[in-house]
This record gives C-alpha cells, structure tokens and sequence, in this order.
C-alpha cells in the first residue's frame, strides 16, 4: 500500500499576525522545500497565543494533538514533525511526549519527530556562522546583545555554549542574555563595562520578535532591557527581527528536516 505522508511544523506561536508572515511562514516554506510531495500542516503549542489568535483575529490553528488526531483521521500513514523551536527545553520535550503518546496510540502510523536548531555539538557553530550574517558589524566600542528566553531546564546550557562560539566571530562581539534564566542581562551589563563598550545593538534571538521582543527588549517601560542598557550609559539601537527572517535560519531548518526524513527512505530502502 502506497504512503500518505504528512509534514506537521510546530511553533510555539505568536499572536502578532505579522511576524507569522515574516518570521514563522518563511521557516515553513524552508522545511516544505525538504518535504517534497508531503502533505503541508502547522500547529502551534501556546494555548494562551491559539486563544488570542482566534479570538482577536478570527484564525484557527490547532495544537499538535489535536493535529496529530486530525491527521490519523484523514488517513495519514507516515508523519514527520518538525519543530521550530531554537533548543531542546520545556516546550521541545512536552512536544515529544505528546509525540510519544500518539504513536502508542496509532501504532500503525510511522511518526518520526525533527530537531531543534540547537541539539548537537555542530549546530552551535553552524548557529554562530548564521549569526555572523544576520547581526550588524560593530567596532571596537560597540556589541551585538542577543535576548534569549532562557528556561530552567537543564538544556538552559547551550546558551552558554553558542555564546563560546560567538566569541570566536572575529567579525563582531556579541553577548546573550537571557529574560528568564541566566545569563542574565546584569551580568552582561558588568561585562560590558568591563569592556568598555558605548553602543549596543539589541536583537532578539528568537524564532519571531514577539511579545518578549517588543515589550521586554524594545519597549518604553522602565524594566524593559533598552531602557535598562539606556539608564546604565549605553546608546541602543533596536533591531526588531526574528530569526525566522534569516535565510541562513531559515536553510537551517530545511537541513534539520532533510536530515531527519531520510529515516523514513532509509527505512523504505530496508523494507524492500
């Protein structure tokens, strides 16, 4: 019997309609172009953004059980999911149980699921060359600041393991600092007095510049971090873009997803 295969990309999601379009649309099309002759699907994870979404703007995007029944329904025998998510934390191993759970369920339906950006030693420096395109040069007074969410899951390391390959970019410095775990902008600031740095170029390291982009790093707000870095002495300049703009992220993602799906034709090749 011939496969009906189904492509699922699963972001965490954004209630700004416009960085769907800039940011999550152009990692989609990027995996897609892997997937060729695959059936297309999204879902997103955040209950609370999936709310506002249909809400606010009328748009419905299901989570991934719920696309992972609907597609079981239809009568898909091969699924690949690809997550877009930047590491392996929280939200990547809650999408993997949920993963998990299906296949037990649908034990006739080959599910395979992809890799985040960052998950082996590689994909750092791959990440960090990425970067090098994608951030604006600095000299000798001046950094690149990247805001990461951060997460208290163990997997909150690889932040510190991209920022070892960052600094092996001659081209630029360039710190991370993270909302909610280390390293913490503080730290960073310390550093960067250290350094004596006077401008600081500040850009999400985010799949979208969302909300956290918008209000946490970019707002008018005392405790947003350009109002911190201003108080503490340093000029900003905000550079309001998600790395789903990026080609270099966005060919990352069409690698993590060919990679993964020659499992499948591997596994075609030996059940012939």
């Amino acid at each position: 019997m011939e496969n009906k295969n189904a492509l699922l990309v699963v972001s965490f999601g954004t209630s700004y309609t416009e960085a769907i379009a800039s940011c999550i649309e152009p990692v989609e099309s990027a995996i897609r172009s892997a997937a060729d002759g695959w059936d297309f699907y999204r879902a997103f994870t955040s209950r609370m953004i999936l709310r506002k979404l249909e809400k606010v703007n009328g748009i419905h995007i299901p989570t991934p059980p719920q696309c992972l029944e609907m597609l079981s329904d239809a009568g898909y025998t091969r699924i690949f999911v690809q997550p877009t998510h930047i590491l392996a934390g929280v939200e990547y191993h809650d999408l993997e149980a949920e993963v998990q759970h299906f296949a037990k369920a649908h034990p006739a339906i080959k599910i395979l699921m992809g890799q985040p950006v960052l998950y082996e030693n590689a994909d750092y420096e791959r990440a960090a060359e990425a970067l090098g395109h994608w951030m604006p040069g600095t000299a000798g007074d001046e950094v690149v600041l990247l805001m990461g969410h951060g997460t208290e899951h163990f997997s909150n390391s690889s932040y510190f393991a991209l920022q070892h390959y960052l600094d092996r970019l001659k081209t630029r410095a360039v710190f991370v600092a993270n909302v909610e775990a280390p390293p913490r902008l503080a730290e960073v600031m310390d550093e960067m007095r250290g350094r004596k740095i006077r401008k600081v170029y500040l850009m999400p390291f985010m799949l979208v510049a969302g909300d956290h982009a918008r209000n946490d790093m970019a707002g008018d707000d005392n405790d947003s971090w350009k109002s911190i870095l201003e108080q503490g002495g340093f000029q900003v300049e905000i550079l309001l873009k998600g790395l789903g703009e990026s080609p270099d992220f966005q060919e990352i993602y069409k690698e993590k997803a060919a990679l993964s799906l020659q499992q499948f034709t591997s596994a075609d090749h030996c059940a012939k």
